[in-house]
């Protein structure tokens, strides 16, 4: 029975093994070795800056030089995706689901409307 499924279930365990195992016994890791760990400490607030910096150029490139079919989407659609985004982050007291599927649902919508015709 499972010879017969084989070639279907090939891609899922090539995922498992090459992606969410490594992934996660690295993360098993990092809780491990991390207990008694000062958070605050300077090379933690530096490593916080550091990420939050490459989280803003990521999204400062997909905003003003974006790429493949993006470009088709103006540039204030995209703004304005951002922006309800994040107001949908601060309304629902700092929820990053909320903030995230907001400005996704915004600029789906305002995507489609803009390049339906």
């Amino acid at each position: 029975m499972i010879a017969e499924f084989w070639p279907y279930l090939t891609p899922y365990l090539v995922v498992l093994l090459a992606g969410a195992l490594p992934n996660e016994s690295f993360r098993i890791a990092a809780v491990l070795l991390s207990r008694g760990v000062d958070e605050t400490s300077e090379f933690f607030v530096w490593i916080r800056l550091t990420a939050t910096t490459l989280l803003a150029a990521v999204v400062s490139r997909l905003l003003y030089a974006p790429a493949a079919q993006l470009e088709a989407v103006p540039l204030a659609i995209r703004v304005a995706g951002v922006a309800v985004g994040v107001a949908a982050f601060f309304t629902a007291r700092r929820s990053l689901l909320a903030g995230i599927v907001a400005g996704e649902a915004f600029f789906v919508a305002a995507a489609w409307w803009f390049t339906r015709g």
